[in-house]
């Protein structure tokens, strides 16, 4: 879905700033995403295994199930998440700081009036900061709403789900009726809040295992570039292993091109949250920093402006 724009408003909902999304303005439904990977590496040969989770894995390639089952590969490519076993099964963590925030995403369908809107104002994403809360919500198909729904690991009444619409609502009145459409048709079944945290490695492989996603390099999602980072990580890896003369030198290679971008980025994202955590008098004058000063803004957006390892600099956008 393309985003044509992004609004930061504020607890009353006015606008701070607007600006226009130009590289990379699409956002796309993570149950798509995971569908798309999961065609293309069957079609690719690989086998897709369910209720197999592996406990450990071995420099050389051996990985253990929980079931005691051993397999064995020429490369192990973990993508296990920020509490990953496999990682930590190496001993390849090196800090793990833990936010004092933290958030719940959900999908809720949309309504045919914000259809219709689409193509009169465009498909705009919508970010909203007050108290210690922030909502993050943008349409990611035709049909569907996300929402990220953001506060602190002390405000047990936001963190409650399904949520309390009274109490989001409490800090952004004006999307009382939103918070009421996300209680009622949110899956909450499938809904958790978590703590957002960052990961950082000693490195990003060992032996033949390499470390992706969030096992590699978690952060929060303030500038909503982590799975970006794990995609573009992804295929940084595919061109090294294609190009290198060995697996020891492809994962070198690899590590000393990406990892410099990925950590930008995670310092980056923490930065742009403190906003969350500013009194109100202060939250718009963050928010309007990079519209003040440009270089603070090109920060921001660095990893989405980058031409990924292995597409094309000239590739239509």
């Amino acid at each position: 879905m393309k985003i044509d724009r992004r609004d930061s408003v504020d607890a009353h909902g006015e606008v701070v700033l607007s600006r226009r999304t130009e590289r990379s303005p699409y956002r796309i439904d993570r149950q798509h995403i995971v569908a798309l990977l999961a065609e293309q590496a069957r079609a690719a040969g690989a086998q897709v295994r369910f209720n197999s989770e592996v406990k450990s894995a071995a420099p050389d390639g051996c990985i253990i199930l929980a079931d005691g089952q051993e397999l064995r590969g020429d490369i192990v490519i973990a993508a296990d998440g920020a509490n990953s076993s496999i990682r930590d099964s190496l001993g390849l963590l090196r800090q793990r700081s833990l936010g004092s925030d933290g958030g719940v995403r959900v999908t809720i369908p949309r309504l045919p009036e914000e259809i219709a809107a689409d193509k009169n104002g465009g498909t705009v994403m919508i970010e909203g900061w007050a108290d210690r809360r922030r909502v993050l919500y943008c349409p990611v198909t035709k049909n569907e709403l996300y929402v990220l729904l953001t506060c602190t690991v002390d405000d047990a009444a936001a963190r409650a789900l399904p949520i309390d619409p009274g109490i989001w609502a409490w800090s952004f009145p004006t999307m009382r009726n939103l918070f009421a459409r996300i209680r009622a048709d949110a899956d909450w079944s499938q809904a958790r809040w978590d703590r957002f945290q960052t990961v950082r490695l000693k490195r990003w492989s060992m032996g033949c295992v390499a470390l992706l996603g969030d096992a590699a390099h978690a952060m929060p999602p303030y500038l909503a570039q982590g799975a970006g980072h794990a995609m573009m990580n992804a295929l940084g890896l595919a061109v090294a292993l294609q190009d290198a003369p060995d697996l020891t030198s492809a994962l070198k290679q690899w590590e000393a091109r990406e990892r410099p971008l990925t950590e930008h980025t995670q310092r980056w994202t923490r930065i742009y949250g403190t906003t969350m955590f500013l009194p109100r008098p202060l939250k718009n004058a963050s928010i309007l920093i990079e519209k003040h000063i440009p270089w603070v803004g090109a920060q921001y957006v660095r990893a989405a402006n980058q031409v990924p390892t292995g597409c094309a600099a000239d590739a239509p956008l």
